[in-house]
C-alpha cells in the first residue's frame, strides 16, 4: 500500500508538472480561459494526491507492529 502512495503522490505532482508545461509549450497566452483547464488539472492532481496520502496512512496502519 505505501508503494501505492509515493505512486500516486508522483502521478499528482506529474500532472501539474504537465500543466506547467503545455501553458509553457502554448506560449503562455490568455490566463483567462487557460483558468478552466487550470481548475480541472488541479481538481484532478488533488484527487490523485487525496487518494495517495489515503493509501499511505492506510499502509502505515497495516505494516504498523
Amino acid at each position: 500500500m505505501t508503494i501505492l502512495g509515493w505512486v500516486l503522490l508522483a502521478l499528482a505532482l506529474g500532472i501539474l508538472m504537465l500543466l506547467a508545461l503545455l501553458f509553457v509549450a502554448g506560449g503562455g497566452g490568455d490566463m483567462d480561459r487557460f483558468a478552466v483547464v487550470v481548475r480541472q488539472f488541479v481538481t484532478a492532481s488533488a484527487m490523485v494526491g487525496a487518494l495517495g496520502l489515503a493509501s499511505l496512512v492506510v499502509g502505515h496502519i497495516i505494516t504498523r507492529k
